[in-house]
């Protein structure tokens, strides 16, 4: 029989509820318990609630017996000049620089014995890439003196990110690329020539970082970068004999995933006494010793900004 359509004015709040939960009324019980929450407060009332609203979730959605948990989220901003000169190279011009990043390791490596030596191994995860080049002086260009045009001053720089198949893990495969041309300036200020996520360049599976596996195979390549000249697209630096009398100052800034390695130590000691007056003197008891370094768990919570 579908249930009967009305209200009954006379029931107490809870009566009513029992009825909504049997059928027995126009509404639903949760209507009826959110009016019996409105009109019935104070003190000595009791909340009339079905059992599913009875059990609540603990704050932070565990229990508190999970300690770590969390990455580090880092910056790592590295310089270096690019030039094509290399005395091994026997005057062949190294007009392609390959930058290399390892991702075997800690950059907060803060426990090294006892349980294990290995704690420092994490896999220190690059998530993106930028690169940026300081563009040539538009009033002078390296020693030879005043530019009489800004044709000289001007470059290009093409950049890419390589992967490799599982068919050969040594012949790189272009995957991002990007050619942007750098104009002489008059002021001085960073050109960003290359960004890359590769957390979207790699989800796919499809191709793998490249890494090295004659020397370190925990050697991931980031990007390859070469200065041409945007008219010809040979090399723009043309003295590879010696160091050249103008070097292109790369900027890297490198955004890492650092896992909080499980294996933490930290200096500390725990000190019995008779007094609370001097907690580092013993009366009767042992001496004290300095904090000694010993297993720890370690988190991350957030950032702070107090010691400035």
């Amino acid at each position: 029989m579908p249930p009967r359509v009305g209200r009954a004015p006379n029931l107490s709040m809870p009566h009513k509820f029992i009825l909504a939960n049997r059928g027995c009324l126009g509404a639903s019980s949760r209507d009826i318990e959110d009016e019996i929450i409105a009109n019935y407060t104070g003190f000595g009332i009791r909340e009339v609630s079905d059992p599913s609203r009875m059990y609540m979730r603990m704050p932070g959605g565990n229990t508190g017996s999970v300690t770590t948990h969390a990455e580090l989220g880092l910056t790592v901003t590295d310089f270096f000049d690019y030039n094509m000169f290399d005395p091994a190279a026997g005057g062949v011009a190294q007009q392609v620089t390959n930058y290399f990043w390892s991702v075997d390791q800690n950059l907060f490596d803060n426990g090294t014995s006892a349980p294990f030596d290995d704690r420092e191994r994490t896999f220190c995860r690059v998530r993106k890439v930028e690169v940026y080049v300081l563009p040539v002086k538009g009033f002078e260009i390296g020693t030879t003196g005043v530019n009489e045009t800004n044709a000289t001053g001007h470059f290009t720089v093409n950049c890419q990110t390589p992967g490799v198949s599982s068919v050969n893990a040594q012949a790189a495969i272009a995957l991002d690329t990007q050619v942007t041309n750098v104009l002489p300036q008059i002021d001085t200020f960073w050109k960003k020539v290359f960004s890359c996520d590769l957390q979207k360049t790699f989800q796919s599976g499809v191709v793998r970082p490249y890494f090295d596996t004659v020397v370190d195979n925990a050697a991931q390549c980031l990007f390859q970068m070469s200065v041409v000249d945007p008219t010809t697209g040979l090399n723009y630096l043309k003295d590879n004999t010696a160091l050249p009398d103008l070097s292109i100052r790369v900027k890297v800034v490198i955004s890492v995933d650092q896992p909080i390695a499980t294996i933490q130590n930290a200096k500390l000691r725990v000190f019995k006494n008779e007094s609370f007056i001097t907690p580092s003197l013993a009366v009767n008891g042992s001496p004290f010793a300095a904090p000694r370094e010993q297993y720890v768990q370690t988190d991350l919570r957030k950032k702070l900004d107090f010691m400035r």
